[in-house]
């Protein structure tokens, strides 16, 4: 049942526009916590076990952050992304899972894997083929970052902060 509500024709600035709704008691609410991000605000993709799932997730990690007006940190998310998920299809199995969202200004991106092995930070070597330098790019770009194990593997994550709130893009005739 939808409640008539009359919208004063001009709301000047400053003004307070009050709206009255109906009060529902049919249970009590939980309070809710901003633990997940708005709708539209979380992304999650399921990724090929081949190399190909690299550029693919560069390309999601970077349509994301387009339509999240997020431009100016693209480049090194998709980095950080990128080792994520080579580090996933390096040392564990199957398909992994790609998670992009964005929680009270802070954009966190999330790669879950099936081995139950947690990642660690090696002494990187001398030449370019050497393993160890993904960690440590994510150590030094990213504000936090950490693993978690999980009932059928573990998510490996980092976090950024958002150069600005994400607000979809609406053009205006």
């Amino acid at each position: 049942m939808a409640a008539a509500t009359a919208l004063p024709t001009e709301v000047r600035p400053g003004a307070e526009l009050v709206v009255e709704e109906p009060v529902r008691r049919s249970r009590p609410r939980r309070p809710v916590q901003a633990t997940r991000p708005a709708q539209g605000h979380r992304m999650t993709w399921v990724l090929a076990d081949d190399p190909s799932a690299v550029p693919e997730g560069r390309r999601l990690v970077r349509g994301s952050m387009a339509g999240w007006r997020l431009d100016g940190q693209t480049d090194v998310v998709e980095l950080l992304a990128a080792e994520l998920i080579t580090n996933a299809l390096r040392h564990a199995w199957g398909k992994p899972l790609l998670t992009l969202s964005l929680i009270d200004g802070t954009l966190r991106c999330e790669v879950n894997d099936l081995s139950p092995e947690m990642p660690h930070i090696r002494p990187a070597g001398t030449s370019e083929e050497d393993e160890g330098r993904g960690l440590r790019l994510l150590e030094r770009m990213s504000d936090r970052w950490g693993s978690v194990l999980t009932y059928t593997g573990k998510v490996v994550w980092f976090e950024v902060a958002a150069s600005s709130p994400a607000m979809p893009y609406v053009e205006t005739p």
